[in-house]
């Protein structure tokens, strides 16, 4: 009767055992699941803040008054600084924010540049005045990340 009780004791804890390992493995799936679920959610964002930011140029006549001057080099007026002013510092909070998101591994370099993150904006001279104006307002990690990354990879939209 023991070596029964003790055999039954066993295939019990072998089947215990291997219900601690299929319930692992499900967690596992569930959080990879997941994760590719907020990265998916993120890159929609980006997207979606990289066009809201070409909407405001697009449906703001004065932004984009200043816009257009500040990219044939012509002489900005000071509204037209303070209007792209503006349009930097929220653009700039939108890169923070990516960056962060890098920075907790939410985003790959490579996704974060495909999907939003350097632009064309940031090679008018006026980027260069505004950044050396106001960089020293965000962190260092950050400045050092727009100074080595943003700005030299250049683009096509903020």
């Amino acid at each position: 009767m023991e070596t029964r009780d003790a055999k039954l004791r066993v295939i019990g804890s072998v089947f215990g055992g291997l219900g601690v390992i299929g319930s692992l493995v499900f967690v596992a799936l569930e959080i990879r699941q997941n994760t590719e679920a907020v990265r998916s959610a993120t890159i929609q964002a980006i997207s979606e803040q990289s066009f809201e930011a070409v909407a405001q140029l697009v449906e703001n006549p004065e932004l984009r008054a200043a816009y257009e001057a500040a990219s044939t080099g012509a002489e900005l007026t000071p509204e037209q600084r303070f209007h792209l002013k503006m349009l930097y510092m929220g653009i700039m909070r939108i890169q923070q924010n990516r960056y962060l998101q890098l920075q907790l591994g939410v985003l790959d370099l490579e996704t974060l540049l495909f999907v939003g993150g350097q632009g064309g904006a940031y090679s008018l001279p006026f980027f260069a005045e505004y950044w050396a104006e106001d960089g020293n307002q965000y962190p260092p990690e950050f400045r050092s990340f727009v100074e080595s990354v943003l700005l030299p990879a250049g683009g096509d939209s903020p």
